[in-house]
């Protein structure tokens, strides 16, 4: 009875709990049928999901094996390239993109994000806040402003490059689904100039109940799961401790040292092709701020291949430490090469 009250109403995509585990919903519609096989990005990215699922499976228990060193690190290296990916997937589905119908959205959002470690609602709320607040202050990580405290904001920006930014995620996935929605609004007031508690103000209590079906519903695929392939936490820990340091520094990258513009400021990063594939086209940040609605498979042939830069050199800049803002103000013009 505590689930149903819960689903009532949830999220913008008027689910509710007997429909999510109704598997003739799935497989027997014949409106959701067609959505799979005749929409491309749903047939495209249904199949993605599925790959990413069995090497996500696959590396994982892989690296449960009594293997030398020398195997397992470039096993553990694949593992956190191909995470990448179910992010980018988990942000196709945060566009309402990745699949047309709105309830196999949810669900692929859901999958995703529960590889990635996290409810799927909290980064949908946060991304939406994302393409509005981009390059203003609360998303300047690498300038300290004249009122703020140098030796907090560099602490704070290693923190969070080094793996805070997957660990905050996880965290605030599962605690937050326990606390009631006013704490929202009290995050929202602690910290007006930092983008993580900013979006705060955006959630209403639908998303809220929706974030608690979600961390249930990701409890029993991790418990089912890790009891199934008899995985050890240790081994898991490791895992995502080797993705949280590689998401974490990835993530600010595609923005750091751009034009103070919320469309502008960001860049499209060269990569070798295997791997730019594995992060489903996510190196085309700006490409995509220009064009929010278009999919992975596209952001490569509408991008102007010479306006990049080879991703290693931001990558390499990334770990500068924040410098204090200009007095002038912050004019910063992009080179490519």
């Amino acid at each position: 009875m505590l689930l149903l009250s819960l689903t009532r109403g949830l999220g913008p995509y008027n689910l509710n709990f007997s429909s999510l585990f109704d598997f003739r919903l799935i497989m027997g519609n014949k409106n959701l049928s067609r959505d799979i096989f005749k929409d491309k990005s749903t047939l495209i990215n249904t199949v993605v999901v599925i790959l990413q699922l069995c090497v996500w499976f696959s590396l994982i228990t892989l690296l449960h094996q009594d293997f030398n060193l020398l195997i397992k690190i470039p096993v553990l290296l694949l593992f956190c390239l191909v995470m990448q990916g179910v992010f980018s997937m988990i942000h196709e589905c945060m566009h309402g993109i990745g699949f047309k119908n709105s309830k196999i959205n949810w669900f692929m959002g859901w999958l995703t994000s529960t590889l990635f470690g996290c409810v799927f609602t909290l980064p949908c709320v946060y991304h939406n806040g994302h393409h509005v607040r981009n390059r203003s202050r609360p998303e300047l990580g690498e300038f300290i402003f004249p009122d703020e405290s140098a030796l907090k904001k560099i602490t704070t920006y290693y923190l969070a490059i080094l793996g805070g930014l997957w660990l905050q995620t996880f965290i605030a996935s599962v605690l937050l689904p326990f606390f009631p929605l006013e704490i929202s609004r009290f995050l929202a007031r602690r910290e007006t100039n930092n983008t993580y508690f900013r979006m705060f103000e955006e959630f209403k209590l639908r998303d809220w109940n929706l974030m608690r079906l979600e961390l249930f519903l990701s409890a029993l695929f991790w418990i089912a799961v890790s009891y199934l392939a008899n995985w050890d936490w240790a081994v898991l820990a490791v895992c995502y401790g080797g993705f949280a340091f590689t998401w974490s520094s990835l993530q600010w990258i595609y923005h750091v040292g751009s034009p103070l513009h919320p469309i502008e400021g960001g860049w499209n990063l060269r990569l070798p092709s295997w791997i730019r594939l594995l992060f489903l086209n996510f190196n085309y940040n700006l490409t995509h701020h220009r064009h929010p609605m278009a999919p992975w498979y596209d952001l490569h042939k509408i991008s102007h291949q010479k306006e990049t830069q080879p991703l290693w050199y931001r990558y390499l800049r990334i770990f500068l430490p924040p410098k204090p803002l200009p007095k002038d103000g912050v004019v910063i013009e992009k080179t490519y090469f």
